[in-house]
Order: C-alpha cells, then sequence, then structure tokens
C-alpha cells in the first residue's frame, strides 16, 4: 500500500523582512518586503498559501490560519497584535487587529478597518455567506458593535505605524534568534 506524501512547506520571505526564529510558520507562506514576525506568533497555511503584503507586523502569539483552498492574500502595512487571532480570507490595507480580537473565516476586510481589543467579528445575521466589511469601519465593544471612521488622524497614524515598524526593525535582531531569509 502507497501512501501519498504531502510536500514539504515552503515559506518563501523578502531579504528584508525579519521573523524570529521561534515562531510557528507551516504550509505555503509567502512574506513580503519589511515585514516583522515576532517570537511565538502563528501563521498557518493549512488549507491554501498565505501571501503577506509589505509591511505586516505579526506580535506574539497572534495566530493568522487559511483553512481554505484559495490563497489568503494580506494586504501592505496590517498589523496583527497580541493574541489575536485572524482567518479572513482576504485583507485590504493599513488594518488594525487589537490585542484578544477574533475574525471568522466568512469575513472579508477592506482597508483602514480596526477590529478593537477583545472582540470577535462575526458575519452579520441578517448577511448569507461571506460578507466584505467596508472601509474604515470599526468593532468595538463587548457585543462587537460596528461603526464608521472619518479617517481623522489617518496621517498621523500611518507615520507613527511606520515608526513604529522601523523601531522594530532595530530592536528585535538584538534580543532574538532570526531565522534566515532566502
Amino acid at each position: 500500500m502507497s501512501r501519498t506524501v504531502a510536500p514539504p512547506p515552503k515559506i518563501t520571505a523578502h531579504s528584508t523582512s525579519i521573523i524570529c526564529q521561534d515562531t510557528d510558520l507551516r504550509g505555503d507562506i509567502t512574506i513580503s518586503e519589511g515585514c516583522v514576525i515576532h517570537p511565538k506568533s502563528t501563521i498557518l497555511a493549512l488549507g491554501g498559501a498565505i501571501v503577506m503584503g509589505k509591511n505586516c507586523v505579526v506580535e506574539e502569539g497572534a495566530i493568522i490560519v487559511n483553512r481554505n483552498k484559495q490563497i489568503m492574500r494580506i494586504g501592505n502595512n496590517n498589523h496583527f497584535m497580541i493574541g489575536c487571532r485572524f482567518e479572513s480570507p482576504s485583507i485590504g490595507d493599513w488594518n488594525s487587529f487589537q490585542p484578544r480580537s477574533t475574525v471568522s473565516s466568512d469575513i472579508h476586510i477592506s482597508d483602514h478597518c480596526t477590529i478593537s481589543a477583545g472582540t470577535t467579528l462575526l458575519p452579520s445575521p441578517t448577511g448569507q455567506g461571506n460578507e466584505t466589511l467596508p472601509s474604515y469601519t470599526v468593532v468595538y465593544g463587548e457585543n462587537s458593535e460596528r461603526r464608521k471612521w472619518d479617517g481623522t488622524g489617518q496621517v498621523a497614524e500611518q507615520n507613527l505605524r511606520e515608526k513604529h515598524i522601523e523601531y522594530l526593525r532595530e530592536i528585535i535582531p538584538k534580543y532574538n534568534r532570526l531565522r534566515p531569509t532566502t
């Protein structure tokens, strides 16, 4: 009796990305330039591949999972904070997933959205199947309520994030072992 052997996982990372040694990366994962993957973070491509855009930050305890057969596409400049769990099939740019937030696999995220700490983002009860969260949506509160953000302070937030990732690129290699990026 012959067994089919699954192909080995393929992890591709840009030379300017920083990936700590103590991470759990499984499956076909592509990490673009400038990304910072903290220790104790998990990225699992269990179904299809995961393609991460430029300058994303994945902090400690964050979990990104793709169980679908399709490729999970993560846009540029997204921030996955401590202990968040993300399973959305696609995400735009400049989104923030705060500590202990959860996004289900039935939600597509647009640009400039914030999923606040401790919230769980599930499709709205009136929706059928997959749902797309509109740009500038903020999910907040114990009932995961939604509201629109008018974009006030957007430039200041983007500048702060750019400074934050510069700082991480400088400080993380000093205190953590890194995976070789080839």
